[in-house]
């Protein structure tokens, strides 16, 4: 589901190594993709705690989300993000709403193993500055807070109008 596939390709095509975290599901999968993939430079680095988690994200140079499926959300780009990684994503889900192409990352192609690799010899033109920043603006608690209370003052303000209804 996460297109491991696609990243092993992008790895063997521009050289660049890919490191994969979480909790393996699926070791069959993992050799397959490994042994389609024999330029690939893959390193599994297991599940982390948290914090570890962040700091190892924070000394990527990008974040690269291929999912097979529509994430509904994309916790992963806003982490990546909030450490100041850009992320490169497809243009399906979540992710792709959240990533701002060619301010915070990039959005390529569903499935373009070519767009992915033209994105990643890109990275550099990415301020990671900007990637934190967009993150505090539009996904910190401060900001969730502030929509819960603009959308709140436009309910009573609209039920302020409704007229009464007598029985």
């Amino acid at each position: 589901e996460k297109g491991l596939e696609d990243v092993a390709e992008l790895s063997a095509r521009s050289g660049w190594p890919i490191k994969v975290w979480g909790i393996m599901q699926d070791p069959g999968y993992w050799q397959q993709v490994c042994d389609e993939h024999p330029d690939a430079r893959l390193e599994y680095c297991g599940f982390l705690a948290t914090d570890d988690l962040q700091a190892a994200i924070g000394r990527c140079a990008a974040v690269v989300m291929t999912p097979k499926w529509v994430e509904a959300f994309g916790n992963v780009a806003i982490e990546a993000m909030a450490t100041g990684v850009p992320v490169i994503t497809y243009d399906r889900g979540g992710p792709a709403e959240i990533v701002v192409d060619g301010e915070t990352g990039f959005v390529v192609p569903v499935d373009d193993v070519d767009a992915l690799v033209a994105a990643v010899e890109r990275i550099e033109t990415i301020d990671r500055v900007e990637c934190r920043r967009r993150v505090e603006e539009q996904f910190s608690t401060d900001a969730l807070v502030q929509r819960v209370d603009e959308w709140l003052h436009e309910v009573v303000g609209a039920a302020a109008r409704v007229p009464a209804r007598r029985h």
